[in-house]
Order: C-alpha cells, then structure tokens, then sequence
C-alpha cells in the first residue's frame, strides 16, 4: 500500500508511519473526529500517585470497581500481551436539540444508542483492518476496561483536560466519547497534547452539587454518580436540580463547547421515545415498556428501580 494521501516524516521509520496514516484514516472513515496514537507503557508516577489520592479520600463513593486491577490501569500493555501502540479516537455526540422539553432533564450522551455498542462497533472494523493488513493482535477498549483513558487521550495528542476533568478535543470540545485500540503493531507515537483549559472557572461555579475540587472530581456530590451510580434512597438534603440521569451543567457553559456541528453519527442523536420520559411517566412505567424503550441505552444502567428514585426524588 502507498501512503500518497499521508503526510508522512520521511525521517521515521517508513513502514511505521505509512500504518499510522492508513489507521488515522481507517478511523476517519468510521466518523471518529480526533485519533492519536500512544506507545503502550507505563502511567506516569504522578499521575498514579493522584488516582491513588483520589481513592484514599474516598471520592469514588460506592463504585468500589475503581479500586481493582490497579496494575492493569497502570499499565495498558498487561492488558493485551506484547501491545506497543495505543490507538486513541474521539466521537463526537453533540445534537443542536439536546436541551428540548424533556431531554434536557437527561445527560446528552444518553440520548440516542449506548455509545459502548456504538463506539465498539465502528473500532472493531478498524481493529480488524490492523490485523488483516499488519497482522498481529489488537484489543478494543470502550469504557470497559481498567484504563486511564483521559490520560492516554492526552498522551496520544488527542486533547486536554478540563477543570471538570473531561477531555476536551480542540474544535470539538466536550461531548465527546473516548475509545481505544491496543495493538501489537508498531506505530508511530504523536506529540502529548499541551492545550490547556483557559480558567475561566463557570464549570466549578456552576456544579449542582459542588463536585469539582482541585484533587478531581467528588462522586460522593456530583449529580451524574448520585442519578446513575448511587444505590439505595437519597438522603433528604440532596437536590438533583432537575436532573432525572447524569448532569450536563459543567459542558452546558463550557467556552469550548460553542458553535459545535451535530455528530454525524445517527445513533447517537436524541430518541423520540425519551422527549416524553417525564418524571411522571417514568414513575408509571412497569418493567415491560422499561425493556422496550431503554433497549440499546445507557440509561439501563441506572435500571428502572434507579430512575423511578430519581423521578420521585424530582417530586419532593
């Protein structure tokens, strides 16, 4: 294969840099907007020594699934054996219409299919093209595997972090959903994104819960854990502000997140059956229409008992 649509450094490797153009433009062609590659290796000390911190003070509340597999975070290659490369890609989820009637009551990323299918999907077709075209073994990531994913994001070249911890990819800001690829393939590594959030601080001010402090994010106080995550009855002072599953407030007034296209992905635009998922309605609902209208959603994380808490919770 030539690489005459490539900009490739004649100064590399070849052979490297021709794959790492075919990937970046495998990936294009499965609508991710932002892909950047990585060498496999070790996390950075200081950014373990801050994962520890936060988990020391307890700030992951109930997902005690963060505190397993600590090695296989810190190290992407235990992951897949004998990986050299991540490959690391940004898609796009963000629809004009997400903050119509009754959707704005709902985190945007839930709006349309669960982005682990979706996202899994279109890698898969790109993983499988690696294997075919330079053999060797590869491993989709989505959401599923103990992975510093932002981390890897931003050594990849792919963006930087937000003072609400979320990756933003320059152009295309927040609403975005991160997927990896680890291969045994050798690729050629990008420079580590250096952009930087300009603070302007709306997203810690406008925090319902006052979540956002400077060692990371407070589960234990952030609304999209307590709607999705939390287990059990709400404590009588907690205020889910509107908020019927997960909390868009911090990207909502992020500069970084205006003027954006809609994703070009259908799958990931608003669902007609959630503009009338009030709060009332959900609270009526049985378990058959639940099956019938969360089919293929990230909402059926939460469960219908989770969110007929929240909409009584909305209710008081």
């Amino acid at each position: 294969m030539n690489c005459s649509r490539c900009q490739c450094d004649a100064g590399d490797d070849r052979e490297v840099a021709i794959a790492s153009c075919h990937v970046k433009r495998w990936v294009a062609e499965v609508d991710g907007i932002a892909c950047g590659i990585a060498d496999a290796g070790m996390v950075a000390d200081a950014d373990i020594e801050q994962f520890d911190r936060w988990i020391g003070h307890g700030m992951h509340g109930e997902m005690g699934y963060m505190e397993r597999y600590r090695e296989l975070r810190c190290d992407p290659r235990l992951l897949l054996e004998g990986a050299q490369s991540l490959v690391v890609v940004a898609f796009a989820y963000f629809h004009g219409d997400q903050t119509e009637g009754n959707l704005a009551a709902i985190a945007s990323y839930a709006h349309g299919d669960d982005y682990h299918e979706v996202v899994r999907a279109r890698l898969e077709r790109v993983a499988q093209r690696i294997r075919t075209t330079y053999g060797g073994a590869t491993r989709v990531c989505v959401d599923t595997a103990p992975l510093f994913e932002r981390y890897w994001a931003v050594r990849a070249g792919v963006g930087f972090i937000g003072r609400n911890r979320m990756l933003i990819v320059p152009g295309s800001g927040s609403y975005v959903f991160i997927g990896e690829i680890l291969t045994t393939v050798k690729l050629q590594a990008d420079a580590p994104n250096e952009g930087h959030c300009d603070g302007c601080g709306r997203c810690v001010a406008t925090c319902p819960g006052g979540a956002l402090t400077a060692d990371g994010i407070d589960a234990r106080k952030c609304l999209s854990y307590l709607t999705i995550e939390h287990r059990g009855e709400f404590g009588e002072d907690v205020d889910l502000c509107g908020w019927l599953y997960g909390c868009d407030a911090c990207q909502r007034v992020c500069p970084h997140n205006n003027g954006l296209n809609d994703t070009a992905i259908a799958e990931f635009k608003a669902r007609e059956a959630l503009r009338g998922l009030t709060p009332e309605r959900v609270d009526a609902m049985q378990q058959e229409e639940w099956s019938a209208v969360m089919r293929h959603s990230a909402i059926k994380r939460a469960k219908l008992a989770g969110l007929q808490r929240n909409a009584r919770q909305l209710g008081k």
